[in-house]
């Protein structure tokens, strides 16, 4: 069951891009395999091939999406300019066509208020910031639209949340 929740999360972010879901499949269908193709990445995280496979599946669809342009991986302490070039640049602000202005965004401000300041100014939208819980102190962040956060939220595994992001001052 796990497998087609994962697909369907892949299809949801990345909006159906084939290359994604191509590599996912690949990743659910083959997960030892997937793993020693990207070893180093995952030895990075601390994670190695005796772990969950849930985790390593959940990390190859963290890693898929983010070769691919849909979610960036962003450290808690990020700095306005990182956060902004990064998030700024994923394809769900494209596809959405969400406006963002660095300007809007406070200097001494971090992820959690970035994100929430965002959120209020695409209310109108009804689309907002959310990331992908890889049980790091870092954050997968995307875009969607609120009906896409609700099946999103239903889909990912309770281990690894996925949620809206942000919080106002």
């Amino acid at each position: 069951m796990e497998h087609e929740e994962l697909l369907e999360i892949a299809r949801i972010i990345s909006d159906g891009d084939e290359a994604v879901l191509k590599e996912m499949s690949g990743c659910l269908t083959d997960t030892e395999a997937f793993y020693e193709a990207r070893r180093e990445r995952y030895e990075e995280r601390c994670v190695d091939a005796g772990d969950d496979p849930l985790k390593i599946r959940l990390l190859g669809l963290v890693d898929i999406l983010e070769e691919h342009g849909y979610v960036c991986e962003r450290d808690w302490k990020d700095e306005k300019e990182d956060f902004f070039y990064f998030f700024s640049s994923l394809h769900g602000i494209k596809r959405l066509k969400l406006d963002m202005q660095e300007a809007w965004l406070d200097e001494d401000g971090d992820i959690e208020e970035w994100c929430g300041i965002l959120n209020e100014k695409w209310t109108d939208r009804q689309c907002c910031a959310a990331a992908v819980g890889i049980d790091s102190d870092s954050y997968v962040l995307f875009t969607c639209t609120l009906e896409e956060l609700a099946r999103l939220e239903k889909l990912a595994p309770a281990e690894y949340p996925i949620e809206k992001v942000g919080r106002y001052e």
